[in-house]
């Protein structure tokens, strides 16, 4: 069995930060999680329809940090509405 130096229980917005950050650090990162996906309920997918759902509701982020906004750009398609982001 392989050794962990971090066990990240929920892979959402935090678990999921918490475990890249570990691991771009070259820590070993073992994340499990009830669902069979990672997001939390910000998790979003396309459905049988080629139609993109938010099966937990629709959630929106906010920030006003340059550097927040293009560290989670890396991760995400993000859609800025009127004023969002900080591009």
């Amino acid at each position: 069995m392989s050794a962990f130096d971090w066990l990240v229980v929920g892979a959402g917005f935090c678990g999921a930060t918490f475990a890249e950050r570990a691991a771009a650090h070259g820590h070993q990162v073992l994340v499990i999680d009830a669902r069979k996906h990672v997001g939390g309920n910000a998790f979003d997918e396309i459905d049988d329809h080629r139609i993109l759902v938010h099966p937990y509701g629709p959630h929106i982020f906010h920030t006003n940090s340059t550097k927040v906004w293009h560290h989670l750009s890396q991760f995400m398609e993000a859609v800025r509405t009127s004023g969002a982001g900080a591009g």
